[in-house]
């Protein structure tokens, strides 16, 4: 009986968070988004905006000349977002 009342003093039901595996909501989508490109974009919108237009470049890659060219385009363009992003206290400010 302890547990119930604990849980009607709460408020209602308890659910348990899970992290989701996409984002729900459009800020999420955004903060998801300026991860991905890093420094590479000034705004979270241009950012998104960015993600949205190399994404559809690595389709029609796909489409046009495959799977292969396609992933290692993708690697490639990963590499170079990683290679991109600002390193906090690196040198080359």
């Amino acid at each position: 009986m302890g547990t119930a009342a604990s849980r009607t003093d709460s408020g209602g039901a308890h659910r348990i968070t899970r992290p989701h595996l996409f984002p729900t909501s459009r800020d999420a989508w955004l903060v998801l988004a300026e991860r991905v490109v890093g420094d590479w974009a000034a705004t979270l919108r241009t950012a998104l905006l960015l993600v949205l237009a190399v994404a559809a470049a690595i389709m029609v890659i796909g489409i046009v000349f495959g799977a292969g060219p396609a992933l290692a385009t993708a690697i490639l363009t990963l590499l170079a977002f990683l290679a991109g992003r600002d390193r906090g206290g690196s040198v080359h400010r």
